[in-house]
Parts: structure tokens; sequence; C-alpha cells
């Protein structure tokens, strides 16, 4: 069933690809057809461990961490869970919505984002990661409805994932929702649908929704018992940024997300972008200097351990958006959108800082009364 909200929030995503004037195509083209032109892929069995790319009683790539973090992986003795939606990974054109038992985007998946992203919460927390029938790539730029109705497919499995977690592995445990870009498109559904009015939201520590924008006006309309956070320890409450270099220009995308808010709720009021800084975790604020980058992961996708943290940069929210410095040394590999948009590593260039206040995050809500 198609969310009545679905076309706006899929209008977030299409920001996102109009924004940074990308050609999803380049990287493997556009399915040929329209959605219904196409058989779906088989429903995945979330009782299957197999259809989860990380379960914290097995190995698997969000048990990896840099050798010289501060924070080691502790699941076997986390006392809160991390339920992270990985982005998109698919490049295909054979579908609309990727087969999980493709083992070659599964591997992708595993290294490029459970790896690198959901990793940075495993010293805090048991994660649990699901594969998920997610978009294509190409879904972004579909000329009709059909990648509208491919996220919309996507979420259904995003929602029987998190409902056969809250009902087989949480036992009232707290817990964190992560996710990026196509995975905060389906997590801010969840929040919105499932969760905000849930007797589970009291158990949410926070949400680190990263990725996509969020206007501040939507926690006061359909976010009401998730308010934005602004401190570090907050707790109950949704975190997001999104990044660009220094001389980058996010106002194409501001602007559209902006009036995606106006059409929604038929008002102005609220549509100013929220933007959270990972380094100083605080709501906007001033330049916050190198020295409080406590570390960043360089090089890319890889089988195996995670490259040592190196050095990172400052960074500074303004008018919604994150500003940082882009890195230039051989050890990062950069993929540098139009517009200098450093979508792909919103949690790279970060990666310790988040590592830590995961952590603080935790014990802070474990210290209420």
């Amino acid at each position: 069933m198609v969310s009545p909200n679905l076309h706006s929030l899929f209008f977030v995503l299409v920001v996102l690809a109009i924004g940074t004037n990308s050609s999803y195509a380049q990287f493997g083209g556009v399915p040929k057809g329209t959605f219904d032109d196409y058989e779906r892929p088989p429903t995945p069995d979330y009782s299957d461990r197999t259809s989860w790319a990380a379960l914290p009683d097995q190995d698997d790539a969000a048990d990896v961490f840099p050798s010289n973090t501060s924070i080691p992986e502790a699941q076997k003795t986390a006392r809160a869970d991390v339920f992270y939606i990985h982005p998109t990974t698919y490049r295909g054109a054979e579908n609309w919505n990727q087969d999980i038992a493709m083992a070659d985007v599964n591997t992708w998946t595993d290294i490029s984002v459970v790896a690198r992203q959901a990793s940075a919460f495993n010293g805090c927390c048991k994660i649990y990661a699901p594969r998920y029938r997610q978009a294509t790539i190409a879904a972004l730029g579909a000329p009709d409805d059909s990648g509208m109705r491919a996220y919309a497919f996507a979420y259904e499995d995003v929602l029987r994932a998190w409902r056969h977690y809250a009902e087989n592995w949480n036992n009232d445990r707290p817990f964190m929702i992560v996710s990026h870009s196509q995975g905060t498109f389906h997590a801010r559904r969840l929040l919105e649908e499932e969760l905000h009015d849930s007797p589970m939201a009291d158990r949410m520590i926070a949400a680190y929704i990263i990725g996509i924008g969020l206007n501040e006006g939507l926690f006061e309309r359909t976010l009401k018992n998730m308010p934005l956070c602004t401190g570090a320890t907050d707790t109950g409450c949704v975190i997001s940024w999104n990044t660009f270099s220094r001389d980058g220009d996010p106002a194409p995308g501001m602007a559209r997300l902006q009036a995606q808010y106006r059409e929604r709720f038929g008002t102005s009021d609220g549509q100013e972008i929220a933007c959270w800084n990972p380094i100083s975790w605080t709501l906007s604020g001033g330049d916050v200097p190198t020295t409080s980058n406590l570390g960043a992961l360089p090089g890319t996708a890889a089988l195996g351990d995670l490259p040592d943290l190196t050095s990172g940069f400052g960074a500074e929210c303004s008018s919604g958006s994150l500003y940082t410095d882009q890195p230039t040394t051989d050890n990062f590999d950069l993929t540098l959108f139009a517009g200098g948009n450093l979508h792909m590593h919103d949690f790279d260039l970060f990666y310790e800082n988040i590592r830590v206040n995961a952590v603080a995050r935790m014990e802070a809500f474990f210290a209420k009364p």
C-alpha cells in the first residue's frame, strides 16, 4: 500500500538527485520498462538469517573497527541495539528493485556501507541490518512513477524487517535507528508511521538519519514525540546532516526541499532545514575547529579490516547544510558530486566522533532517572 505522504517523501530523494545534477544512469543504466513490466523479486524471510546483512551473534561486516579507535567493538555485552537501514547500493537495471539473492550487490553493501557506516555503532550497540529489496539508483531519475513505486515497495521490506526485530529480538531493550540516503527515506517514514506513537518510542535512544535534509517544522507536525536533538547526550530525539565542501552550493536542493514542505503542509512556517554538527553535536552553531575532529575514516570500500583513522577537519553548519574541508591526500578516495556535495562521505569524515557520541548518548539514556 502506498502511503498518502509517499509522493512528498519521495520528492525529498529526488531533490538530492536534482540538486547534485548527478547522472544515475552512469552507474548501470535504467530499467527499460515501467515498474509494472517487471516481476517482483522474491520476498525476504526475516526469520532466515541470510536475509540480514548484520546480526550481533554472527561474524559480519558490522563487526570491524579501526585499530586506533578509542572504543573497541562490544556487541557481546552491549545494552542497546541499532537497527541500521543502508543506502542505495544496487546500481543495476535488471529490475526496479534488488533481488536480495544478488551476491555481488550484497558484497558491495557489506563492504561499502555496513562496514563503513553501521560499524561506527558497534562500540555501543548490537547491530541489526536487514537486506531489503532496495530501489535501484536509477529510480531517482525515473520519467514516470516507477521510481516512487520502487521506493514504496522497498519500504514494505524495511517495515517487515523492523517488525520482525521488534517482535523477536528487541526484548524491551533501548535502541537507535541509523540510516543513510535511501535508508533515511525509509527511516523517516518508519518514524512517522510506525514508531512515532508506539510504546517503543520511549526506548529510542536516538535516530541518526543522515543524508537527507529535514525541515524543522516536521518536528511540530509529524514527529511531535521525537524532537530535534540539541546536545551531545540528548535522547529520544533525531539527528541529521548533509555534508558539502567549503565552497559547495546546496541552494538548488534546499529550495526544492522547502518547496516540497510548502506543498505538503500549505505553509512556509517551519520550512528551514535543520543541521547538526557531528563534531560538536550541536544544532547549527559556528565553525568547530579541526582539533575537535577525533578521526576520519580514510580509504575506500574493501574486504577485511577498516583502515586506521586519520586526522579529519573541522566543520560548520550554515543555512541547513554542513560544510567541511575536502581531504586532498592520497589515502582518501572521495566521490564529490556537483555542487560540492560530499554525500558519500557523511559518515567517513566524522567516523570517530560518531562512534564516541553513540556511546555517550547510550550511557546518558541509561543514566536517566
